[in-house]
């Protein structure tokens, strides 16, 4: 009998973020897209942060997917923000992906109600759920 493969969501999330330029939050995203190999000393005492899959959700890849990995945290100087891009792909199965949409909602920065931030598309759904400001949780 082979191995069990597991199934893969792909998540693609994109923000601008209103948290300061070295804040607890920041220096957690850092170290999930890879940016900081020390894990943060203050991370959220919440379900997502219990469990080590957080560590690397937003690095994760398969070959599920047509598409390349590459999360990013990035600050610009003009604008005084930081931007979040994720494009990643993992095993969703303690509903990581809501778990962390979750998280990070109340530090996107302000849009229109409704406003297109991203999708996540489990690998044998046809069509994607789409994340839209004000709408997350």
């Amino acid at each position: 009998m082979g191995a069990v493969m597991g199934m893969y969501t792909a998540l693609h999330f994109n923000s601008e973020l209103n948290i300061e330029r070295d804040c607890e939050v920041a220096e957690v995203l850092k170290f999930m897209v890879g940016d900081i190999e020390d894990e943060p000393k203050a991370v959220p005492k919440i379900p997502l942060f219990g469990d080590t899959g957080w560590r690397y959700m937003l690095q994760m890849d398969s070959y599920y997917f047509d598409e390349d990995t590459h999360s990013t945290l990035r600050w610009d100087d003009i604008a005084k923000a930081y931007y979040l891009c994720i494009r990643c792909n993992l095993k969703n199965y303690n509903s990581e992906i809501e778990q962390f949409i979750t998280w990070i909602a109340p530090y996107c920065a302000e849009k229109e109600n409704g406003d297109f931030l991203g999708f996540y598309r489990y690998e044998e759904d046809e069509t994607p759920t789409i994340i839209r400001y004000g709408e997350m949780k």
